[in-house]
């Protein structure tokens, strides 16, 4: 009966699917219906690969170096990191490495200290004023890095290798953040300390730019030669500039039919974006806890991810990443039953009726949401699905009129889960974590011990259900095959190492 109803569904959202909704997703930290996640496609690597001398990647240049922190185009602010390195890397594991600074401090306090014998391609040292300048601009109006530093209460460079920064409040892993570009003015345009240094305008009819490695670098030097940075007139259709061989990578994020129909390696890209299903803690049945714990229990997260969705991802019962802090979700209808059927929710024959609101605006939601349905119904849930648009579901979630919402939400790097367990502008609907749960996680954050602690109060509640963090997507010509361990942070991190 189980795998019935789940083909049923299955092939029911395979025959109601049509086209593909937008993909973009916003680099702050914010909620976005139009999101995708799903099992990543094992890709059969052709036994012709070649060696990579020259990598062509999208970029513009000129908007690049005018300015590494306000640039516009996603893949131009990706290509960032070949020429700018940043403070700290940022493991897959959500780890701070010492870049260009260390990081030293606790609570609200925090020393940075500079790397001794980085110089910029110009041949000038870097200091902690250079550091201090690129945290200023950073945290300026237009940044992309903004949302993620508004913590910082005030910052200064204390000496040549040493900028003090002192937070509103206390994060224990403040380090995780400092992830933006370090750039240093050079006439109009800003020079980096990275692996690569402009070499020449490119030779081809399009506006490209050819970078070759710094022969000067502090770190491991890539084991790629030379990019091509090539601008595109047209980034709408940037995937069919990789089909045809103009540019050989690209980065995406969220659902994008075009990159799961092209002939690609697709390297999955390691984010903190969080699928769930949010809960009206407010009315009805769902303020009951025992209620989301059943529903938790009901999910065959591993099923979900392999059936509705069509990018990568890695299911997850916790609100922290599971590269983070280990988890291993697991389904058990009789545990889900008993639950119900303890708290007088359901009986022998009847059935519990909840509405579950998605937007529509994305082509797998209704997949999506047809998948959770069939698996509830295996316990006693029957239910109503209620499609709307984006402005629709917003106005839905704020009037409270849902029992159950398809949500996503993109969560701070240092574990900061704030937006999800408060109500706000588009995030935290219906939440209402106890003060025995705010209180651990306040203790988990501050101090960086009792995450466990933690994750087993909120998942004693269940303000929100959890159901997988989604990858991003960069995918490269076929022709290569590279050891690709890409963070959204940095697409290039442990470059040395791709061949």
């Amino acid at each position: 009966m189980k795998l019935t109803v789940r083909l049923i569904a299955l092939l029911m959202g395979i025959l109601m699917l049509s086209g593909c909704g937008p993909s973009t997703i916003g680099e702050k930290q914010s909620f976005n219906p139009n999101l995708t996640v799903g099992e990543s496609q094992e890709q059969t690597q052709e036994n012709t690969q070649q060696k990579v001398d020259t990598l062509k990647l999208p970029c513009d240049y000129d908007s690049l170096i005018a300015s590494p922190w306000n640039c516009a185009d996603q893949n131009s602010r990706k290509a960032a990191m070949l020429l700018y390195d940043s403070p700290v890397f940022l493991t897959q594991q959500f780890q701070a490495e010492p870049a260009l600074v260390t990081v030293s401090g606790s609570g609200t306090q925090w020393t940075l200290t500079v790397r001794d014998g980085v110089t910029f391609s110009d041949g000038s040292a870097l200091t902690a004023q250079d550091i201090d300048n690129s945290l200023t601009m950073a945290m300026a109006e237009g940044s992309y890095y903004r949302n993620a530093l508004t913590n910082i209460s005030s910052h200064k460079a204390t000496s040549d290798t040493q900028v003090e920064v002192t937070l509103n409040t206390a994060d224990a892993l403040f380090a995780n953040l400092l992830t933006f570009p370090v750039a240093k003015l050079s006439g109009s345009a800003y020079i980096g300390t990275g692996k690569y240094v402009y070499s020449a305008k490119g030779e081809s009819s399009q506006d490209s730019t050819i970078l070759k490695k710094n022969p000067s670098y502090w770190g491991e030097t890539s084991s790629i030669d030379q990019i091509e940075l090539i601008s595109l007139t047209k980034k709408d259709v940037a995937t069919y500039s990789l089909k045809l061989g103009e540019i050989d990578g690209l980065y995406t994020e969220g659902a994008s039919s075009d990159i799961a129909n092209l002939s690609t390696s697709n390297y999955p890209v390691t984010s903190n974006q969080l699928i769930f299903l949010g809960a009206n803690s407010t009315r009805g049945d769902t303020a009951n806890a025992a209620l989301r714990q059943a529903i938790s229990l009901a999910l065959d997260r591993q099923y979900l991810i392999q059936s509705a969705f069509s990018t990568s991802a890695i299911a997850s019962a916790s609100p922290l990443h599971p590269n983070f802090l280990s988890s291993t979700p697991t389904q058990d209808l009789e545990g889900a039953k008993k639950l119900l059927s303890d708290a007088g929710l359901t009986s022998e024959g009847s059935t519990l009726q909840l509405s579950l609101l998605y937007c529509s605006d994305g082509a797998d939601r209704l997949q999506t949401a047809n998948q959770i349905a069939a698996q509830l119904a295996e316990v006693g849930i029957e239910v109503t699905m209620e499609a709307k648009n984006q402005e629709e579901y917003f106005s839905t979630l704020n009037s409270g009129s849902y029992d159950l919402y398809l949500g996503e939400i993109l969560l701070g790097d240092d574990m900061d889960l704030s937006h999800l367990l408060t109500k706000g502008e588009r995030y935290g609907y219906g939440s209402a974590p106890s003060e025995a749960l705010t209180a651990a996680y306040q203790t988990a954050f501050s101090t960086g011990e009792g995450w466990d602690t933690f994750v087993t109060t909120f998942q004693q509640e269940y303000p929100v259900i959890p159901l997988a963090f989604r990858n991003n997507t960069f995918s490269l010509a076929r022709k290569y095959s590279l050891s690709v361990n890409a963070t959204r942070n940095n697409l290039f991190y442990q470059m040395e190492d791709w061949q």
